[in-house]
């Protein structure tokens, strides 16, 4: 490689291939304040369908975080996530503590599809803090979820793509595409377009940008010519 090219890496990178695009279900897994919201609004935007009743502040399905509650989780996550599945063809969910009793039941999910993103632990940590939360103890269950996922991600063999936080802010563009190859087989032009324009640091959601919403205003016809995403 010439020397004086200067590369600059990828917000994502693709572990394991999808050999089902456009179909499966999509789990966007990150400790809290890691940039799970805005990359599950950017999947959401793209024609995965984030669930059924999603809130607007952090396109967490409420549904789901109801099953997460439940003592039999396994049971509960089977009716949801089969209920889930009639909605469309590409689902998916995005909670921050998912990776917390993920391994009861993950055998439930039809077809799953690894979206794992990463940020600076250190940074998450100080986000917590800004909500009243102690640093440390932040600090900690970051460092504890972050490499739950790891581990846990590492060891099945399901489509696995990985983004860099810090990264997506810095090219949103680039990682809206990759996005859309990776769990539709092709990146369209104008849904890449429109979810990386709500990728903004420090935005407040829904106030700053509304994923769903973006959404919404795609499925009515609003922005002809993209992919369906309903």
């Amino acid at each position: 490689m010439d020397v004086s090219t200067r590369y600059i890496p990828n917000p994502c990178t693709v572990v394991r291939p999808n050999p089902h695009p456009g179909s499966g279900t999509v789990l966007v897994l990150g400790p809290p304040r890691s940039g799970t919201s805005v990359t599950a609004g950017v999947c959401h935007v793209l024609g995965v369908r984030m669930g059924m009743d999603i809130d607007h502040s952090n396109v967490e399905d409420r549904e789901f975080h109801a099953v997460l509650t439940k003592p039999d989780v396994a049971r509960a996550a089977a009716e949801y996530f089969a209920q889930l599945a009639r909605l469309a063809p590409c689902v998916g969910v995005k909670n921050p503590v998912t990776i917390d009793h993920l391994r009861n039941y993950y055998h439930v999910i039809p077809n799953p599809v690894l979206v794992v993103i990463s940020r600076d632990v250190y940074a998450a940590a100080q986000r917590e803090q800004c909500s009243g939360n102690d640093f440390f103890g932040s600090l900690r269950a970051a460092i504890r979820r972050k490499y739950s996922i790891l581990n846990f991600v590492e060891v099945v063999d399901d489509p696995l793509i990985v983004l860099s936080y810090e990264r997506l802010m810095q090219d949103p563009t680039a990682a809206a595409e990759t996005l859309g190859r990776f769990i539709f087989g092709d990146s369209d032009p104008i849904l890449a377009g429109r979810a990386a324009a709500l990728v903004r640091p420090h935005a407040d959601m829904p106030g700053d940008v509304d994923f769903v919403a973006e959404r919404d205003a795609l499925e009515a016809g609003r922005l002809g010519g993209a992919r369906s995403v309903a």
